[in-house]
């Protein structure tokens, strides 16, 4: 319990100095928005620090991918949005300031489609969008900061520990806070409204958002799952229900488009159990087999499933990711660099190809992929990490601690990256350009340390 409430302690003292200095409304001020982004970007990096966030790339590669294509149909878009899946099995979602949308693994695997699933982010995307989240701040009139801080701490401590998370939030909406019980149901019709609208503009089925309503409606009233957090958010009653259907029902839309919805549950599935059943789908069995260590057997499964669609990531990834495991290197890399010309620069690919590369030896091939990671991706910490090892292997010292200091900067320890530029400064046989780079670089850090 005190390792679970210390660093939501830590999160509150920050948010309660943040509280102060809330932007004021307005969708479209840079620096309003710049202080919002920070707001919700300290939350969801302590939510990184603290392990909660699924970091697999092809994972994150499609929740975000949903994302974007919701994003497509909102105008003067002036956020950088963000997409996570949050590595907890209660079914929730939330919206933090500035555009970070988490989705915990619970939700999706009650989900039934990519539609369903993007009812919620959409809903979520209207929440940002119309700035509930931040005006709950601000009706401090109704609702005290102390009120606001511990229904924070709830809402952050339900990703953590449901039964915990309730008791807090529940103790913050105690003592005559019933205005913000109604604040949020007027908002919940409104950013339904939001994303049907953005639902139907992005091709997906609107009748996703009631499809889930009707998968909440059903877990409400059984023990299937352990409280319904999201409920407790995101209130819904018949009313919401019935201008749900209604509104749809004008933006009528089916899809045709390719659902690997299921596809992507059994791989979140597989990287987030411990042990699996070798039931269901091949798709399915075969991971269970990885997970078992029965690489001939998935190797059989997969074959043929690679063969029958080898365009398709799911497949193909596992199948070259088995293929490392039997170590048959040279055909798992023909796999991913097929895979790459049918998708250029993907990080999932890239990311796996670069790491075979470099477990074989092949450090200047894995270094030209690499640098166009780091061109492509250049806030993704791992990328860094990879170039230090690859420059480690190929005897280049100044560009492995600059490498190395980029990692810890992401990281947010800056004094060590400092500290890493520094030894290159006064490295022997450095280039002008490397020197110049190196110390525009420890000039930056240190103005972002003060």
């Amino acid at each position: 319990m005190r390792l679970i409430l210390l660093p939501v302690m830590l999160l509150l003292a920050f948010s309660a100095a943040a509280i102060s200095e809330l932007p004021s409304l307005g969708e479209n001020s840079t620096t309003n928005i710049d202080r919002e982004t920070q707001l919700g970007r300290s939350v969801y990096e302590r939510l990184m620090a603290f392990g909660l966030i699924e970091t697999e790339p092809v994972l994150d590669r499609y929740i975000n991918d949903l994302g974007f294509r919701l994003l497509a149909g909102l105008d003067n878009r002036v956020r950088d949005y963000r997409f996570f899946i949050v590595r907890d099995d209660s079914v929730n979602a939330f919206a933090l300031p500035g555009g970070f949308i988490g989705v915990n693994r619970g939700l999706i695997n009650q989900a039934r489609s990519q539609h369903q699933l993007a009812s919620v982010m959409a809903h979520e995307i209207a929440h940002v969008r119309l700035m509930h989240g931040m005006d709950m701040l601000r009706k401090s009139s109704e609702v005290n900061s102390a009120t606001l801080l511990t229904m924070l701490a709830g809402l952050l401590l339900g990703s953590i520990d449901s039964q915990v998370g309730s008791a807090v939030l529940y103790g913050g909406m105690a003592g005559g806070q019933q205005a913000m019980v109604n604040f949020t149901r007027e908002n919940e019709y409104e950013a339904d409204r939001v994303g049907i609208e953005l639902m139907y503009q992005a091709g997906f089925d609107t009748n996703g958002m009631v499809e889930f309503f009707t998968i909440l409606t059903r877990l409400s009233g059984t023990s299937e799952v352990g409280g319904i957090e999201y409920l407790r958010t995101h209130p819904l009653g018949n009313n919401r229900i019935a201008e749900a259907i209604n509104r749809v029902q004008s933006h009528a839309r089916g899809s045709n488009q390719v659902d690997d919805y299921q596809l992507f549950k059994d791989y979140l599935e597989f990287v987030s159990s411990d042990h699996m059943t070798e039931q269901g789908s091949d798709y399915l069995r075969a991971l269970a087999a990885i997970k078992s260590a029965s690489y001939e057997r998935a190797d059989r499964l997969l074959a043929d499933l690679y063969g029958s669609g080898n365009e398709n990531i799911w497949y193909s990834l596992a199948y070259a990711e088995n293929l490392e495991r039997l170590e048959r290197a040279a055909e798992a890399e023909q796999v991913y660099r097929k895979l790459l010309k049918i998708f250029p620069g993907d990080f999932a690919i890239s990311i796996r190809l670069l790491s075979l590369l470099s477990d074989e030896g092949k450090h200047e091939d894995a270094l030209e992929i690499a640098r166009e990671l780091e061109i492509e991706y250049p806030q993704e910490q791992r990328i860094y990490f990879a170039l230090s090892e690859i420059y480690k292997s190929l005897g280049r010292p100044a560009l492995q601690l600059m490498a190395e200091a980029e990692f810890h900067s992401l990281n947010g320890n800056v004094d060590q990256a400092v500290r890493l530029y520094d030894q290159v400064l006064v490295l022997d046989g450095v280039n002008a350009t490397t020197l110049s780079k190196a110390r525009e670089k420890r000039l930056q850090l240190l103005e972002r340390r003060k």
